[in-house]
């Protein structure tokens, strides 16, 4: 131990560089201590320095993809930042890297060629070129679940199911990989059974066609939880209280949507219930502002609970003249974005600690809900 923290490469202005040592620790995390000479070697490799210096960057590109995996091999560190398809312009692609260390994320070093033969790959070119964007679907899906066979990425970009007019659906696709996001490469039979089960269902069509809308929302619950059931689909879509004119009420969905963000499906009881809400209520219809501002409390969070709700837009300090005060409780809304619906005590601890001309000062709300003094699950419902 005493070896490693005294090499010169991991010493920085005459002391132990602790950014390098972090990055070390994470490649050997539960792999035991790594050799001195090891370290050295790697932090040394010429493909690994930058006008004159380690590119510290680019080690932290190598320390995600061998995250617990131990130390790789300077060989194969070498190999594949000199890979010419991983090259732009003489230099290396970090763009492209990135894509490749997302992929890799905790599963060790990827072999050379299994890179080089994916960016090659046909299907992934577009005008003679990789085609950037459709990598980074592929990356998303494959997001520390290891490098996917180039032959299963072929068979799914050119299922005749994600096609439309000759060419490839990249909304689709985007859809499908949103998904399925870190959970693997699907397999191309899978992916054609659901498209064609949705496409089934008379509530995600439109004109004849599959509702790429609809499908979007319904893939922004699913994120990185896989596909859906379609008979959970159908029920989502055809539920009364998220209707308006005998239509689907695609405003309220996305609201709806944006909430269950990576959450899966909401219980259709949960939405009647919070939907037919007193003090949600208008002029004897939704309040489509106030449901707005609560969406942006629980983005991503998962459904609230109707009391919650119920118990924040009767607080005091959030009435004026008698009726809610709508500006102070976007106010509100905005510093609580994806935090949770606050409880009283918070509430009233933004109000008084930065007045109500400063509510909107996202500077402020970091630093407050950062606090070290500030205790998060007190102040906000548990909702995981």
């Amino acid at each position: 131990m005493n070896t490693l923290l005294k090499l010169p490469s991991l010493q920085k202005d005459g002391q132990l560089d602790r950014q390098l040592l972090s990055s070390i620790s994470s490649i050997c995390n539960g792999k035991g201590f790594p050799k001195a000479r090891d370290v050295d070697t790697l932090l040394k490799l010429p493909s690994l320095q930058k006008d004159g210096q380690l590119d510290r960057q680019l080690l932290s590109s190598i320390s995600s993809i061998c995250h617990g995996k131990g130390f790789p091999k300077a060989g194969d560190v070498d190999t594949l930042l000199k890979l010419p398809s991983l090259q732009k312009d003489g230099r290396l692609d970090r763009q492209l890297l990135s894509s490749i260390s997302s992929i890799c994320h905790d599963k060790g070093f990827p072999k050379a060629g299994d890179v080089d033969t994916l960016l090659k790959l046909p299907s992934l070119q577009k005008d003679g070129q990789l085609d950037r964007q459709l990598l980074s679907s592929i990356s998303s899906i494959c997001n520390g679940k290891g490098f996917p066979k180039a032959a299963d990425v072929d068979t799914l970009l050119k299922l005749p199911s994600l096609r439309k007019d000759g060419q490839l659906d990249r909304q689709l696709l985007n859809s499908i990989s949103s998904m399925m996001s870190s959970r693997g490469f699907p397999k191309a039979g899978e992916v054609d059974m659901l498209l064609d089960m949705l496409l089934k269902l008379p509530s995600l069509r439109k004109d004849g066609q599959l509702d790429r809308q609809l499908l979007s929302s319904i893939s922004c619950m699913m994120s990185g939880r896989g596909f859906p059931k379609a008979g959970d689909v159908d029920t989502l879509l055809k539920l009364p209280s998220l209707h308006k004119n005998g239509q689907l009420d695609r405003q309220l969905l996305s609201s709806i949507s944006s909430m269950m963000r990576s959450r899966g499906f909401p219980k259709t009881g949960d939405i009647n219930t919070l939907l037919k809400l007193p003090d949600l209520q208008k002029d004897g219809q939704l309040d489509r502002q106030l449901l707005s501002s609560i969406s942006s409390m629980m983005s991503s969070r998962g459904f609230p609970k109707a009391g919650d709700v119920d118990t924040l837009l009767k607080l005091p300090s959030l009435q004026k003249d008698g009726q809610l005060d709508r500006l102070l409780l976007r106010s509100i809304s905005s510093i609580c974005h994806g935090k949770g619906i606050p409880n009283e005590n918070l509430v009233s601890l933004i109000i008084e600690s930065i007045g109500l001309k400063n509510l909107e000062l996202p500077e402020y709300t970091d630093e407050l809900l950062s606090s070290e003094n500030f205790d998060f699950d007190e102040n906000f419902p548990d909702y995981h």
